[in-house]
């Protein structure tokens, strides 16, 4: 009788403890995905890791909020955390926005909106990016209107993994305070493009620094050059940027930066932003 009576007590056991393992070693896994420097690793970006945080210390940020999301994608089958700081925070991205608009545009349209999303990005136009997103809409839902548009895309990076929550289109620019976007979320949509059919177009329609649209005069004569590609940001109190980095030494990484409520000139500030773009260029 005993032994009768324990029998399903010992299943449910069992059962459990298989369960809390296997839910131990997804969580291990998850972690894993995503790993942090190692001290050793470290040692590569030191300088980047200190300037950023002096960034942190600057007194043109004393009241702002700043966030910042850097990872390493050197290797195919790793990713890894360089830095990051408020990172799931959502803010005011700026122009950075349009980056959630125009991927999902070229995979919906194809090969003939390249050239509009090329010019999109590189000269940060607001109407053409309110437009995509119109289009988009009117694609996926047959209504041509904002609020399609934006269904339409936060379904869009759902469908593609993307962890949308706190995130907020107000429009399809950026121009709006509305807005709301998370370091991590810039830098998750453009690690998600890594692997699309379209990402080389989408990355060449990425301002250069040094080179050309919304970049052109940024870093001009540094290791930044030609190795930063990137969407700019800017209204009133916000500066943003996110794109990839080439690094001299062969690096490859994926960035945003967005601060929000800065209280010094937007010139200063953007200096101060783009010596961290040339930091990670250097490594």
């Amino acid at each position: 009788m005993p032994l009768k009576f324990n029998i399903p007590f010992l299943l449910v056991f069992v059962f459990f403890t298989c369960s809390c393992r296997q839910e131990v070693k997804k969580a291990e896994k998850k972690t894993q995905d995503v790993p942090v420097l190692t001290s050793i690793e470290a040692k590569r970006f030191n300088l980047l890791l200190s300037d950023l945080e002096d960034l942190k210390a600057d007194g043109c940020l004393k009241n702002a909020t700043l966030g910042y999301y850097i990872i390493d994608i050197t290797r195919e089958s790793k990713k890894t955390i360089i830095a990051e700081y408020d990172q799931t925070k959502p803010m005011m991205p700026a122009s950075t926005l349009k980056l959630f608009v125009t991927a999902p545009a070229l995979e919906i349209f194809g090969p003939p909106i390249i050239p509009e999303v090329t010019v999109t990005n590189q000269h940060s136009i607001n109407w053409r990016a309110s437009k995509l997103l119109r289009r988009i809409g009117g694609k996926i839902y047959n209504h041509t209107t904002k609020d399609a548009g934006v269904q339409a895309i936060l379904e869009f990076w759902k469908a593609k993994g993307l962890d949308t929550r706190g995130m907020y289109f107000d429009d399809g620019n950026g121009l709006s305070r509305n807005n709301a976007i998370s370091p991590k979320q810039l830098v998750d949509a453009l690690f998600i493009m890594t692997n699309s059919k379209y990402f080389l177009p989408f990355y060449e329609s990425l301002p250069i620094a040094g080179l050309t649209g919304t970049l052109h005069k940024a870093l001009r004569g540094t290791a930044a050059e030609g190795r930063v590609r990137a969407k700019t940001g800017t209204i009133a109190g916000v500066k943003s940027f996110a794109g990839y980095v080439k690094s001299v030494s062969g690096r490859e990484l994926v960035f945003s930066i967005i601060v929000n409520d800065y209280s010094c000139r937007t010139k200063l500030i953007k200096k101060k932003l783009e010596a961290i773009l040339l930091r990670m260029a250097e490594v």
